[in-house]
């Protein structure tokens, strides 16, 4: 985990000095849970959910439940980058925006995607969507929606320019994905 980790945290780096970002990542705190109950104890996150991350410690699942889902890897690129996104963005990156790029950069977005249905949401409609999912396949489809904005901003603006605005807190979307 802990190389792994490192490697993601070097990769992190280099695409924020490709951004312009000067960016140092902070140490950060990985605490393993025994349980799944002693996840969602911990955390106050559902069942389904592999991870949680605050400031800058990460609570996953067990590693043996994570391993035999095989979402290990993502799971801890994808909590590393919130650890980066509230560093840079000092904690106001809207939750679509963090939750989509979180996906992006892990590459778990492809492995959702089935689940986006419908018109493109606006950011406002994707945070409350974020926010009243009730179950995985809700949460899923609400993720799915997050990362289709943020791959489609990165296709018109460059992922540059996203790191950009998380780092100068500007998220106004003016057209939303298609």
């Amino acid at each position: 985990m802990l190389s792994l980790l490192e490697s993601s945290r070097n990769v992190l780096e280099r695409r924020l000095s490709s951004a312009g970002i000067e960016f140092e990542c902070p140490t950060v705190e990985i605490f393993v849970n025994k349980t799944t109950g002693d996840f969602v104890g911990r955390t106050g996150m559902p069942v389904w959910a592999a991870a949680a991350t605050r400031n800058n410690r990460i609570e996953l699942q067990p590693v043996s439940l994570l391993k035999q889902r095989g979402i290990l890897e993502t799971t801890l690129r994808h909590e590393l980058v919130h650890v980066v996104i509230d560093s840079v963005g000092r904690k106001q990156a809207p939750r679509w925006l963090a939750e989509g790029l979180a996906l992006y950069i892990a590459g778990e977005g492809k492995l959702l995607e089935r689940y986006a249905k419908g018109p493109a949401l606006s950011p406002n409609d994707l945070e409350r969507q974020l926010a009243a999912a009730k179950s995985a396949t809700e949460m899923k489809a609400a993720y799915a929606a997050a990362y289709r904005t943020v791959r489609e901003l990165i296709r018109v603006e460059g992922e540059n320019k996203l790191w950009q605005r998380v780092a100068q807190r500007s998220y106004h979307v003016t057209a939303t994905a298609r």
